[in-house]
């Protein structure tokens, strides 16, 4: 079975190093990580698998340097269940989270302290091809506003964001049901996510954090009979870290 993957993702977050290259040097923070996903909708279907973190983090910027800038990228392969349609091995899930974040009181030069800001997090997963009951697959796609909130202190970050707005595409036309199904973009109006992480530092430039992450999505609207149930997402990895000289 033939995928494709759009690198609408990969050019984004490959921008991004010359975007802050251009703001005089601020502190730049690269890093890889492994973790695992699980993904529930209702006790219906679930996905599963190991996925592969890029993650950048610049700050200090001479224009704004109270503003701090962060993109993740997260390469999965699943394995999708469901008890009205089978099981499917292989599923491709790319999920971005783009951050934007200040502090809430006046930096006193130091990075620890409350922030807020606004986030930006896209998913794609596809489901094309046949499950083990040859049920037919699609892709799955949503957009992401968030309000994340985060405090810092020197070994562990936590921090919790509300869903503002979100569309979820549906390709039902291509799991060639019949009749024929239509596509179909849901609006998510209910959501948050709590996210865990501890900093251990290894030296003066490298680090390792621990992360646990909770997102819990409401039931969307429903569009020609169809909506997006609600879910549940538990994400636990470590992601390894170095700041640029």
């Amino acid at each position: 079975m033939h995928r494709k993957l759009s690198p609408y993702f990969l050019s984004m977050f490959l921008a991004l190093p010359y975007v802050v290259h251009a703001q005089q040097k601020p502190v730049l923070q690269l890093g890889v990580g492994v973790g695992v996903n699980q993904y529930k909708e209702s006790g219906l279907m679930q996905l599963q698998g190991p996925e592969l973190g890029l993650h950048a983090h610049a700050y200090k910027f001479a224009a704004m340097p109270q503003l701090h800038l962060e993109g993740d990228v997260l390469l999965g392969q699943q394995r999708y269940t469901s008890t009205n349609t089978g099981s499917m091995d292989g599923v491709q899930n790319i999920e971005t989270r783009w951050r934007a974040l200040m502090p809430v009181f006046a930096n006193n030069g130091h990075q620890q302290g409350l922030y807020a800001g606004l986030g930006i997090h896209t998913l794609w997963n596809d489901l094309r091809g046949r499950t083990s009951t040859n049920s037919g697959g699609y892709e799955r796609s949503a957009t992401q506003l968030w309000l994340p909130v985060r405090w810092v202190s020197d070994f562990w970050e936590l921090e919790a964001g509300i869903l503002i707005d979100g569309r979820h595409s549906s390709k039902l036309s291509q799991a060639n049901t019949t009749p024929p199904s239509h596509d179909v973009v849901n609006t998510q109006k209910k959501g948050a996510y709590l996210q865990t992480k501890l900093n251990i530092q290894l030296d003066g430039r490298h680090a390792l954090s621990p992360y646990v992450r909770y997102t819990d999505l409401g039931d969307s609207d429903v569009v020609n009979r169809a909506y997006e149930p609600a879910s549940k997402r538990w994400q636990a990895g470590v992601t390894w870290q170095f700041t640029t000289p």
